[in-house]
Formats: C-alpha cells, structure tokens, sequence
C-alpha cells in the first residue's frame, strides 16, 4: 500500500470520490449565452478603456482633465448601444462598438500626441 501511495503505483489507497461537474464546468446554457457574452466583451473593452484613460491623465495637464469627464460617458454609451443591439445580428452593435472604440482610441491617441511634443 505505502508503494503505491508514494511511487504513483496506481490506485489511492483510499477510494476518491469524485463530484460531479458543476455549472462552472459547462458552458452556458442558451438563456445566458448571451448576457455572457456581452459581459465578456465589455470586460475586454474596460480595461482597454481604464488603461487608455490612465494614460491619458498622466500627459494632461490643468483644464485639459475635462477630456477625462467627457471620453467616460461616451463609453458608456457606446457600451449601451453595443449591450442593447446584441441580440439583433451582426450589424446592431456596431454603432455602440464604434463609439466604445473611438473613445478608447481618442484618448490613446491624445496621449501618444502628448507624450510625442514632451510631456
């Protein structure tokens, strides 16, 4: 008994019973495929947009914060628009991934021009 515990020799020298899969091991079921779905390309959309807003602060300067205040709610929108025309085909979504998109790009964008003149 001590070998095969010890040397991976085969069975466990007490029977291991194995639980069943669980939810968290399937995918999800048709009712949630969706909210799933939209909830992951949100996640990668929000760091993307956290990370382009973090950027940005560090290069602005005084009254240029305003941009910060103005680039989240249209965001926000975007991901509205997006969240709302899912479930309606391919070309619903679009308008809000647009707007969710160029927000995040604007800001990276400004902050590449920023830190290309100095700051």
């Amino acid at each position: 008994m001590a070998r095969g515990v010890f040397e991976g020799g085969g069975q466990h020298p007490v029977p291991v019973r194995r639980r069943p899969a669980g939810s968290a091991d399937a995918a999800p079921g048709a009712r949630l495929a969706l909210p799933a779905a939209v909830l992951q390309n949100s996640l990668e959309q929000t760091v993307l947009a956290v990370s382009a807003h973090l950027v940005l602060a560090t290069v602005l300067r005084g009254e240029e914060m305003i941009l910060l205040p103005v680039l989240v709610p249209l965001y926000l929108v975007g991901r509205g628009f997006f969240a709302l025309g899912y479930a309606q085909g391919a070309a619903a979504p679009a308008f809000g991934m647009a707007l969710t998109g160029a927000s995040t790009i604007a800001a990276f964008g400004i902050a590449v021009v920023l830190m290309g003149l100095g700051r």
